[in-house]
Parts: C-alpha cells; sequence; structure tokens
C-alpha cells in the first residue's frame, strides 16, 4: 500500500483547468468525471487544488481517502476496480515485443498509450477501468443520489495528478506488479518402459487457446497509409476479417 504525502493534505498544482497530463492519467479523470463541465466537477477540481484531499492510500483495487467537504464535514471517498488478471499482465510484458515497447511503462517510469491500447484490444482487460467497470462511493449524503459527487471527483482529480509525477501508482492499483519467475520445477526423467531408454509418458493435455478478438492485429497495426475509394486498407479489410470469423455458412 502507498501514502499519498504521508496521508497530509494533498494540493493539485497547475493553471489549467483540466488536470491530468499523460494518457493515463486523463484516461483516470475521464473514467471518474463523466462530465467535466458540470458544476459538480468544477467544485471537485477546488477540493482537489485547495488541499481538502488528505489520508490517500493506494493498494490493489482499492484507492480510499479522507475529503473534508466545503461545510467543513469530513468524508470517507473510495474508488475501486476488480484488478488486471496476473495471467493477463503476465502475457502482456512477457512477451518479445511487450519487453521492447512496454519495459518503461511495466517500471513505472511512462505513461504508455501502446500499451493501454494493446491491453484493451488483445485482451480486453483495459489498464485504465472504463467508467461503467468503476466503482465509486462516499459516505455524505449526496452520494446516494448522485454517481460520483464532488469528494469522490476530487479524489479522482487527485489520483490522476499524482499518476503524472508517479505512473506506477496506477500499476499498483490495477494490480499490475512484477513478480519473479517461479523457479523452474526439477526435470523429471520418466521411468524406463520395457527396458527401453527412448519410451516417454504421456503428453499433458493442453488448454484451448484463448482468440484475439476480431480485427485486433489490423487495429493495433494502425492507419497503412494505402487509400482504396476513400477508405485506408486497415478498415476496408476489417469487414472480410469478421466474415471469416464468423460462423461457417
Amino acid at each position: 500500500m502507498t501514502m499519498l504525502n504521508e496521508g497530509r493534505p494533498v494540493f493539485v498544482t497547475g493553471d489549467d483547468d483540466r488536470i491530468g497530463r499523460g494518457a493515463w492519467a486523463r484516461w483516470l479523470a475521464t473514467s471518474v468525471v463523466r462530465d467535466e463541465g458540470s458544476p459538480r466537477a468544477e467544485r471537485g477540481r477546488i477540493l482537489a487544488r485547495t488541499g481538502h484531499v488528505h489520508g490517500v492510500s493506494v493498494e490493489t483495487g482499492e484507492i480510499t481517502a479522507l475529503v473534508i467537504g466545503s461545510g467543513g464535514a469530513e468524508y470517507r471517498a473510495q474508488l475501486r476496480a476488480e484488478p488486471v488478471p496476473p495471467r493477463v499482465w503476465a502475457a502482456v510484458i512477457g512477451s518479445a515485443r511487450g519487453r521492447a515497447l512496454f519495459e518503461a511503462a511495466a517500471a513505472g517510469r511512462e505513461q504508455s498509450l501502446q500499451l493501454e491500447h494493446v491491453m484493451t484490444v488483445d485482451w480486453e482487460e483495459p489498464l485504465i477501468p472504463p467508467g461503467k467497470a468503476l466503482r465509486r462511493s462516499c459516505t455524505c449524503p449526496d452520494a446516494d443520489r448522485n454517481d460520483a459527487c464532488k469528494h469522490v471527483i476530487a479524489l479522482g482529480y487527485v489520483v490522476a495528478d499524482a499518476i503524472d509525477h508517479d505512473p506506477s501508482l496506477l500499476l499498483e492499483w490495477r494490480g499490475c506488479v512484477s513478480r519473479e519467475p517461479a523457479a523452474a520445477a526439477p526435470l523429471r526423467v520418466p521411468a524406463e518402459r520395457d527396458g527401453d531408454p527412448w519410451a516417454a509418458g504421456e503428453l499433458p493435455e493442453l488448454g484451448a487457446p484463448r482468440p484475439l478478438p476480431v480485427g485486433s492485429v489490423l487495429k493495433r497495426l494502425g492507419e497503412s497509409g494505402l487509400v482504396i475509394d476513400g477508405v485506408d486498407l486497415r478498415d476496408a479489410l476489417e469487414p472480410a476479417y469478421t466474415a471469416f470469423a464468423g460462423p461457417a455458412g
């Protein structure tokens, strides 16, 4: 678990009305706050900028803070989301391609737009949870009638700003931590069969392969630059991929 500013009040600085500069920070802000132009969002920004948010703790699946409202009362706000499955994170960053492209992002040193794209398109497990997968809660009376009260919004902006300074906070919340590979099991030599040293045991059963979403490779490659009748080749091929993936006629 990580405590922001050792539990003391956190101040979001900067003159820009939009909080969150990097890709991960900006996505998180828009995920928490559905309408950033609303009066409620503006009140949340004011609370975030004036140090009304403190005791911010980040741990796997859960971000919690104490927020002092405009009337002086203190409320407990929380953001929760299911962590990224460990198998998905290990597969994304463990591949040869992942090691080369996502090393800095996996270490929490930068906010990688490409990593978010691959996890969303190829694995259907976005690094930044969409608004519908994000659970917001607050102990204030207003939280019973609204999806995100100003205290939850303030917490979202504080965390987005913190991610700009330390992207590893998002990885900690999403459970995307580096794990040392398990020690290899000792090699088992099969017993000889009828004196034949080359006789092997039965092959293990393999699990079903996990198919990628239709067209994911095309989307990851991006536009080709080849235009056919005003349409990029990538977009022109996508209907064909969808047809090939459908049930046989």
